[in-house]
Protein backbone atom coordinates (compact mmCIF):
# COMPACT_ATOMS: atom_id res chain seq x y z
CA UNK A 1 0.00 0.00 0.00
CA UNK A 2 1.35 3.39 -1.02
CA UNK A 3 1.63 6.30 1.37
CA UNK A 4 0.47 9.33 -0.61
CA UNK A 5 1.68 11.79 2.02
CA UNK A 6 5.32 10.75 1.66
CA UNK A 7 7.24 12.84 -0.84
CA UNK A 8 9.06 10.91 -3.54
CA UNK A 9 12.83 11.15 -3.20
CA UNK A 10 13.25 12.80 -6.60
CA UNK A 11 11.10 15.83 -5.71
CA UNK A 12 12.72 18.77 -3.97
CA UNK A 13 11.79 19.30 -0.35
CA UNK A 14 9.32 22.09 0.32
CA UNK A 15 11.10 23.16 3.50
CA UNK A 16 12.60 26.56 2.90
CA UNK A 17 10.69 27.10 -0.34
CA UNK A 18 10.49 30.85 0.24
CA UNK A 19 14.28 31.16 0.25
CA UNK A 20 14.74 28.97 -2.83
CA UNK A 21 14.85 30.33 -6.35
CA UNK A 22 11.54 29.84 -8.15
CA UNK A 23 13.08 27.35 -10.59
CA UNK A 24 14.01 25.01 -7.71
CA UNK A 25 10.38 24.94 -6.54
CA UNK A 26 8.91 24.26 -9.98
CA UNK A 27 8.35 20.75 -11.32
CA UNK A 28 7.32 19.61 -14.77
CA UNK A 29 4.02 17.97 -15.73
CA UNK A 30 5.31 14.42 -15.37
CA UNK A 31 6.65 14.96 -11.85
CA UNK A 32 3.56 16.91 -10.78
CA UNK A 33 1.27 14.13 -12.07
CA UNK A 34 3.37 11.55 -10.24
CA UNK A 35 3.28 13.62 -7.04
CA UNK A 36 -0.53 13.89 -7.23
CA UNK A 37 -0.86 10.21 -8.22
CA UNK A 38 -2.81 11.02 -11.40
CA UNK A 39 -2.06 10.55 -15.07
CA UNK A 40 -0.42 13.26 -17.14
CA UNK A 41 -3.58 13.56 -19.25
CA UNK A 42 -5.68 14.09 -16.11
CA UNK A 43 -3.34 16.85 -15.01
CA UNK A 44 -3.52 18.51 -18.44
CA UNK A 45 -7.34 18.33 -18.15
CA UNK A 46 -7.24 20.07 -14.78
CA UNK A 47 -5.01 22.78 -16.26
CA UNK A 48 -7.43 23.28 -19.16
CA UNK A 49 -10.34 23.50 -16.67
CA UNK A 50 -8.27 25.85 -14.46
CA UNK A 51 -8.78 23.51 -11.49
CA UNK A 52 -5.12 23.61 -10.48
CA UNK A 53 -2.62 26.49 -10.41
CA UNK A 54 0.21 26.35 -12.92
CA UNK A 55 3.08 28.45 -14.22
CA UNK A 56 3.87 28.97 -17.89
CA UNK A 57 7.58 29.12 -18.67
CA UNK A 58 7.61 29.94 -22.34
CA UNK A 59 5.49 27.17 -23.80
CA UNK A 60 6.18 24.74 -20.96
CA UNK A 61 3.91 24.09 -17.98
CA UNK A 62 5.40 24.02 -14.52
CA UNK A 63 3.85 23.51 -11.10
CA UNK A 64 4.96 25.10 -7.84
CA UNK A 65 5.32 22.51 -5.07
CA UNK A 66 3.53 24.75 -2.57
CA UNK A 67 0.57 25.03 -5.00
CA UNK A 68 0.45 21.23 -5.26
CA UNK A 69 0.44 20.94 -1.46
CA UNK A 70 -2.37 23.52 -1.24
CA UNK A 71 -4.32 21.67 -3.94
CA UNK A 72 -4.05 18.43 -1.98
CA UNK A 73 -5.15 20.12 1.26
CA UNK A 74 -8.09 21.86 -0.44
CA UNK A 75 -9.34 18.60 -1.94
CA UNK A 76 -9.18 16.48 1.20
CA UNK A 77 -12.44 15.17 2.53
CA UNK A 78 -13.06 14.44 6.18
CA UNK A 79 -13.94 11.01 7.46
CA UNK A 80 -17.58 10.14 7.98
CA UNK A 81 -17.24 10.18 11.76
CA UNK A 82 -15.84 13.74 11.70
CA UNK A 83 -18.53 14.92 9.28
CA UNK A 84 -21.25 13.29 11.38
CA UNK A 85 -19.88 14.89 14.57
CA UNK A 86 -19.97 18.32 12.89
CA UNK A 87 -23.59 17.83 11.84
CA UNK A 88 -24.61 16.64 15.32
CA UNK A 89 -22.77 19.55 16.95
CA UNK A 90 -24.45 22.04 14.62
CA UNK A 91 -27.87 20.66 15.58
CA UNK A 92 -27.35 21.68 19.23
Amino acid sequence: MSNRSAKPDHLPSQNGCASRPAAARLVDVRLAANYLAVSVSTLYGWVWQRRIPFVKVGRALRFDLSDLENFIAANKTSTRSKARARVEHAAW
